[in-house]
């Protein structure tokens, strides 16, 4: 990912949610392997934070590590893994503090228009 090349030495969160019960994120051909392996040469700290199909407990403590400053950049595989109240928070406070998120299947473009038109995706979910 030509976005990552750029990110040395700063703290990345890396948000993936399993898609079901049954999904095995251990395994060599998962999607965390994917963005494993596009980050294996960053020189900087990794924190990860995956949740259940089900839940959203790790997006909340993204959130609140974000807010706190311990993060510089959030990794995520997909944009559409952050359409919900917590993930809004998070693009908020991303957003506030110029941090990137960068997205593993989107472009920048696509994750920034997500960012900027919230607003308009909340009234869409709820």
């Amino acid at each position: 990912m030509k976005a990552l090349k750029e990110l040395t030495d700063k703290k990345i969160g890396l948000y993936i949610r399993k898609e079901g019960s049954g999904e095995n994120l251990a395994t060599g051909y998962g999607r965390l392997q994917w963005l494993r392996y596009e980050i294996e040469e960053h020189e900087g700290r990794i924190e990860n934070y995956i949740d259940n199909a089900n839940s959203l407990e790790e997006l909340k403590k993204l959130a609140c590590d974000v807010i706190d400053g311990k993060i510089d950049v959030v990794l995520i595989w997909s944009i559409d893994e952050l359409i919900n109240v917590i993930g809004m928070i998070l693009m908020l406070n991303c957003s506030l503090r110029e941090i990137p998120i960068i997205s593993f299947c989107e472009s920048s473009e696509r994750v920034a228009y997500v960012v900027q038109h919230q607003d308009e995706l909340i009234e869409e979910v709820f």
